[in-house]
């Protein structure tokens, strides 16, 4: 059984310092088979969704020619309280904090 969208970012997050967002979602498009616009924007929310609620931090921010548009580019890291929140919910266990 796979983890759920926001799981497998935060689990993603957790296994590196730190990750653009479109690094970020190529993988979670590769775990969960998907591609195209609705779900590049599917996952773009979750991310800021999971920002929002303290549990990931932007970092860093640029702008990028992508498709021909520019785009807003953030880079992400588990906050302190992300990886609390893991370790209650059991998406990170203690022998991985150490």
């Amino acid at each position: 059984m796979r983890l759920h969208q926001k799981g497998f970012l935060l689990v993603a997050l957790s296994r590196a310092d730190s990750l653009w967002d479109d690094e970020i979602i190529k993988m979670a498009m590769a775990e969960y088979g998907s591609s195209g616009t609705y779900w590049n924007n599917t996952l773009r929310v979750a991310l800021d969704e999971l920002a929002a609620a303290g549990l990931i931090t932007r970092i860093e921010e640029k702008l990028a020619l992508a498709n021909g548009h520019t785009t807003l580019m953030f880079r992400y890291r588990l906050s302190d309280f992300g990886r609390t929140r893991m370790l209650d919910t059991g998406l990170l266990s203690q022998e991985k904090t150490a």
